[in-house]
């Protein structure tokens, strides 16, 4: 039984969060529109800021590579050499590696896919068990009529102009990442009082580190799935298009755990359709979703580790509740940030930890009374 005067601080707490809660729902019906707008025009920053970041971690090597091992001390020819390199690696992908994944998908949409779809019409229509529920779900559920499609010419335009803005400012956005990254943070840091300095230093430190392990790690991880399951998917009997899906597998990696399940729903589907011609026949479906969950537990368990550093190590659920997170505050730009944040935030609280680590630190009765209390 609580007592009076915790029945009371109970109250107020809960007076406090109730206050707290209405006034944020009356700041988003008052100024609902001025946040989505600010929403808006934030993440159009945000997203070829997100997309420089991203680069400069992929290329921090090389800059590292010319600035201390060649002794190029010169930053505006190492930008030049790197902006150089970069381009004629995106121009040499794209002329075969992307020309041959575009022309695969193409071919994928005009020939694969309408049998994929005659394939799903026959199960539900012919085969007795799906045709039994096909006319059960027609007959007991309603949907009603979609609204007639109407194209918002606003709408269309921001798309352009986002698109624009973001290839016009990624380059930018990169070029002054690599030149004046140093400058930036030394201008910033003089805000932060005094006593704190060192702290936010050396945060900003650790954070920098899981930052750069986890893109670079990530690019790694990424390509090397691209090419084992372009060659896992030719030995399967794939033939041309084993480079389409290759590709899907290794790019929808970038969402961990979740991402390869999506990218192995087509090949999947195409097996359906191709049993003859793959291995195991009409068990392909079956092989391909064991070999991918295969794949994802050797990547997890074993090249993960080898790859980025124990900061990046998160558990599962934590990247999963991240990912969903902040994909849906900041859609697309969250999703490639999602991790990066993620890992910063770990790695501010095992900071904390070292330096109070006999103020939070467990004892062994509070140990035994948690043990009790999760038995």
């Amino acid at each position: 039984m609580l007592s009076k005067e915790k029945r009371l601080n109970l109250a107020i707490n809960l007076g406090i969060v109730v206050l707290v809660l209405t006034i944020l729902l009356l700041v988003r019906e008052i100024f609902g529109r001025a946040i989505g707008l600010f929403m808006t025009a934030f993440i159009a920053i945000l997203l070829p800021f997100s997309i420089a970041l991203f680069i400069s971690y992929l290329i921090a090597p090389i800059f590292k590579l010319l600035e201390k091992h060649l002794r190029q001390r010169n930053r505006m020819i190492n930008i030049g050499l790197v902006f150089a390199g970069t381009l004629v690696v995106l121009v040499l992908f794209g002329r075969f590696a992307g020309l041959l994944i575009y022309e695969q998908g193409v071919a994928f949409i005009e020939n694969d896919w309408p049998r994929v779809v005659d394939y799903f019409d026959n199960l539900f229509t012919q085969d007795a068990p799906f045709a039994t529920v096909y006319r059960w779900i027609v007959a007991n559920v309603r949907i009603g009529e979609t609204e007639k499609i109407s194209l918002n010419l606003i709408a269309i335009f921001q798309s352009i102009t986002l698109i624009i803005i973001t290839i016009v400012l990624v380059p930018v956005f990169l070029f002054f990442l690599l030149h004046d990254r140093q400058r930036i943070f030394k201008s910033l840091i003089i805000f932060i009082p005094k006593k704190y300095r060192m702290d936010t230093i050396e945060l900003t430190k650790r954070a920098n580190r899981v930052v750069e392990e986890y893109f670079n790690g990530r690019f790694i991880t990424m390509f090397v799935m691209a090419v084992v399951f372009t060659v896992v998917f030719f030995i399967l009997g794939f033939r041309e298009r084993s480079v389409l899906f290759g590709f899907m597998l290794g790019f929808f990696d970038i969402v961990p755990y979740v991402g390869p399940f999506i990218a192995i729903i087509l090949p999947v589907l195409y097996s359906l359709t191709e049993t003859d011609t793959l291995m195991f026949g009409s068990y392909a479906p079956l092989a391909i979703l064991i070999i991918n969950v295969i794949g994802q537990m050797i990547q997890n368990n074993v090249a993960q580790p080898l790859i980025m550093g124990r900061e990046t190590k998160i558990h599962p659920l934590l990247v999963l509740s991240a990912f969903v997170f902040f994909g849906y505050l900041f859609g697309i730009v969250g999703l490639i940030l999602a991790i990066p944040i993620t890992g910063t935030i770990k790695t501010t609280f095992l900071y904390i930890r070292e330096k109070h680590d006999d103020k939070i630190e467990l004892d062994e009765a509070e140990k035994s009374k948690i043990d009790e209390a999760t038995v």
